[in-house]
């Protein structure tokens, strides 16, 4: 899938009247608001117009990591949960930071994002 077929997706799911509202590089969840909801209504629309067979928490398997403490132990990474933080954005970002905020992560749910994990699915 590319961008502009992303976004287009991503700004109906979002009520969004016009796709240039929608800026590739920003975060859907941030700077658009997107919802919990919303996420699950966009994984949807996205594994059927994409082909590809994934469930909505291997879009976006941030949360589950967080939940997970093999990962995500007393506010922090471990070494498991920061090799799958590299996994889940190899090629797309270098996470230099050894304990990512949920935030600094969250910042990076953008049109992009999704165009570089649905490659990797």
């Amino acid at each position: 899938m590319n961008q502009v077929e992303i976004a287009t997706i991503a700004a109906n799911v979002l009520y969004l009247n016009d796709i240039s509202e929608i800026e590739f590089d920003r975060s859907l969840f941030g700077h658009y608001s997107m919802s919990s909801l919303d996420y699950i209504d966009l994984a949807f629309e996205l594994k059927d117009e994409s082909g590809k067979e994934f469930v909505p928490y291997e879009l976006w398997p941030i949360n589950t990591m967080l939940d997970n403490p093999e990962f995500y132990k007393n506010g922090q990474w471990t070494g498991a949960g920061r090799e799958a933080l590299n996994k889940v954005f190899n090629g797309f970002i270098d996470l230099k930071a050894e304990n990512p905020s949920r935030e600094s992560l969250y910042s990076l749910f953008s049109v992009d994002f999704i165009k570089h994990r649905i490659s990797a699915l």
